[in-house]
């Protein structure tokens, strides 16, 4: 079928950010089979706008994705947590496409209140909506007609190409890449990890980019690092308010790192609160609460190495197998046009209409 996959394609960045998941989500819909024409909205804007402003050039886009419904004639249109398109755009493209099928997947955290608006504000013109959250809070974002459901951070095999949990020789014992939020707890990990680990594990070898004074690194660059390293810390951002456990907005939640580093071989290690073994199994992942658990698990894994290839080992095939670019991307599609599901998704299928 014909798919219009609408996102960010990172043209501005200039192949420093092809590792992203709305990459991964594309290599799935052609790997799947689908024509695909891949409309990149934010890019589009910008290079619409004589100041070449995204934000001035809003319009022309929205009117640019109008004219690419008529030529192209989807069946399938899929939204990348768009905050570009507008949701009257959306309703026109269903009344000159009446059969087209239109889903959104939303990889932001539902915690950000600015998410949750974003994600809700498409609800009744879409069919479908996937997020990188789980459980009961779907219902939040739901629509008078649409329907919404978790989906994983995938594993891309032509991405992910290193074999970290093969390997003893690595330069770098922890990895980690991200910036830390202004509003972060004081206590929260992923602010804190690069500090306890100084402290505590003097000898941990670390990679630490983003923050502590370390630049940002991305491209080639970042996906070298990262296969140079044989822990990688999956710690999500989060605020004070933010709940676990079913029905809260931690709930299965995670950054699309988690998929880089399963992809790569690096021993995961995720916080407690948001769930991630239910997901991956305790065989898979390294789960801690605190500070202290943290450096406990983190210096018996530096210090074992069979134990933490072992525990990687089991993440990197559980990933490639089940929750790879393929999968991900038909799972969605299946839902959305009510197909038979042509798998055993390890995932939570489970749907959420509006609560009434």
């Amino acid at each position: 079928m014909r798919i219009l996959h609408a996102s960010h394609t990172h043209l501005k960045s200039l192949g420093a950010r092809n590792y992203f998941l709305p990459v991964r989500i594309n290599n799935g819909f052609i790997r799947n089979n689908h024509e695909v024409y891949w409309f990149s909205d934010r890019d589009v804007a910008r290079y619409s706008s004589i100041f070449h402003s995204r934000s001035t050039g809003v319009g022309a886009c929205n009117r640019k994705f109008l004219e690419v419904c008529r030529n192209f004639e989807p069946d399938v249109i899929a939204l990348s947590s768009q905050d570009i398109l507008m949701p009257e755009t959306l309703a026109e493209a269903r009344r000159v496409l009446p059969n087209v099928a239109i889903f959104q997947y939303y990889i932001d955290p539902l915690f950000d209140a600015s998410n949750f608006s974003n994600a809700g504000s498409k609800a009744d013109v879409v069919d479908w909506s996937f997020v990188t959250t789980g459980g009961a809070v779907l219902s939040r974002i739901a629509g008078s007609r649409s329907r919404v459901a978790f989906i994983p951070n995938p594993v891309d095999s032509s991405i992910d190409v290193h074999r970290c949990h093969e390997r003893t020789d690595q330069p770098h014992d922890v990895f980690f890449a991200g910036h830390i939020s202004k509003w972060l707890h004081p206590d929260d990990l992923r602010g804190r990890a690069h500090e306890l680990i100084q402290e505590r594990i003097p000898g941990a070898r670390c990679a630490f980019y983003g923050h502590g004074g370390n630049p940002s690194l991305f491209g080639a660059a970042f996906m070298r690092a990262l296969g140079e390293a044989k822990i990688g810390l999956n710690f999500s951002q989060r605020n004070a308010d933010a709940k676990p456990g079913p029905g809260g907005e931690l709930y299965l939640y995670s950054s699309d790192r988690i998929g880089l580093y399963q992809g790569n071989g690096l021993l995961v290690f995720a916080t407690r609160s948001f769930s991630l073994s239910e997901l991956y199994g305790e065989e898979s992942i390294v789960e801690v609460e605190g500070a202290d658990d943290f450096i406990d698990k983190l210096r018996y894994y530096i210090g074992n190495e069979g134990e933490r290839q072992k525990v990687a080992r089991t993440g990197y095939e559980l990933g490639h197998r089940e929750f790879n670019e393929r999968l991900v991307s038909q799972y969605m599609i299946e839902a959305t046009l009510g197909l038979p599901f042509s798998h055993p998704y390890r995932w939570p299928t489970e749907s959420f209409g509006r609560r009434v």
